[in-house]
Formats: C-alpha cells, sequence, structure tokens
C-alpha cells in the first residue's frame, strides 16, 4: 500500500471445511456491509457462498 506509511494489509486463508474456515466465514458474516442503493438487482443480490 504505498504512500500510506503506517498501514498493512493482511490476508487471511484457511483450508475450506477446517474449523478456522468456519470461524472465517462467521466473521464474514459478520461485518457490516455498506447501504444498498443502487437500482441494479444484480448489484444488490445477496452473496452466495460456494
Amino acid at each position: 500500500m504505498e504512500g500510506t506509511p503506517g498501514q498493512r494489509l493482511g490476508v487471511y486463508v484457511a483450508e475450506p471445511g477446517t474449523p478456522d474456515h468456519d470461524a472465517l466465514l462467521l466473521l464474514d458474516m459478520a461485518a457490516p456491509r455498506p447501504a444498498r442503493t443502487s437500482r441494479d438487482p444484480r448489484r444488490d443480490a445477496p452473496r452466495t457462498r460456494p
């Protein structure tokens, strides 16, 4: 992240089917989502999980 001193980007991954993967999915579902203001239904569709 050039030009942003003190900032870091962390990426966490886990093997599917593991407890760590389940925990990351729960964390993702708990994250706040921006308000939906688009009139495009494709953009407003909820995210799906494989």
